[in-house]
């Protein structure tokens, strides 16, 4: 089963992630709309983790059938192609508040 999505688009979310984690450390004003964006990123993000868990979990229990295993690796995929969308746009809203 090949992963359409390389090495490099992972290693692109682990930096967003991590740049995420930074500015929310940081102390400044939260608006409604921010705090909602946030709260839904994070969201995705461990429904993330827990696609990531389940597709890890699956190959190690190589008992399911092939299809079961694309429908996971599909799912964990487009999370990761929404995340990678979205969370350039919620850093850049969190640098600006910090300006």
């Amino acid at each position: 089963m090949p992963r359409r999505a390389g090495y490099e688009e992972s290693w692109d979310l682990t930096y967003l992630v991590e740049q995420l984690r930074e500015l929310i450390s940081l102390d400044f004003p939260w608006d409604d709309t921010l705090s909602h964006e946030l709260e839904g990123t994070l969201t995705r993000l461990v429904t993330r983790h827990q696609q990531l868990h389940g597709l890890l979990h699956q190959l190690a229990n190589t008992t399911d059938s092939t299809e079961d295993l694309d429908v996971l690796h599909e799912d964990l995929e487009h999370t990761d192609h929404e995340l990678l969308t979205t969370l350039p746009g919620l850093l850049e809203k969190l640098r600006n508040v910090l300006r």
